[in-house]
């Protein structure tokens, strides 16, 4: 299933630093810049976790990663990609679905992120 960290506001990813700040984080992580202006993605990932690897993308506007892995290493990713946003933006973690949707606050741990996800 395909988990979205969305942001409501104008702010947006800059693509370069996004994946500046993955290589910071993940040093193994697995970049692919998307160059044709066509397609909705402008970065593809794979980020090896402790018990799974997030496969991802960030969309062409920077406002939305879109990812998929095991849920325990998704919340860590989703709390990661939080502490990138200004606390001050609103947004939104859900599922393809939207049977997950809920705000993901900036002090969120990733146990409150799965218990969030289970309400």
């Amino acid at each position: 299933m395909n988990y979205f960290i969305i942001v409501k506001t104008g702010w947006s990813f800059a693509a370069e630093e996004f994946s500046t700040q993955l290589r910071k984080r993940w040093p193994l992580v697995r970049l692919k810049e998307i160059q044709d202006p066509g397609d909705s993605e402008i970065l593809e990932f794979v980020v090896p976790m402790e018990s799974s690897k997030i496969y991802g993308s960030l969309n062409r506007k920077g406002n939305a990663v879109i990812f998929i892995g095991g849920f325990q290493d998704c919340s860590r990713f989703a709390q990661w990609c939080r502490s990138l946003i200004p606390s001050s933006e609103k947004v939104i973690f859900c599922d393809e679905s939207m049977s997950i949707n809920f705000v993901l606050e900036p002090s969120m741990t990733p146990e409150e992120i799965v218990q969030a996800a289970r309400s």
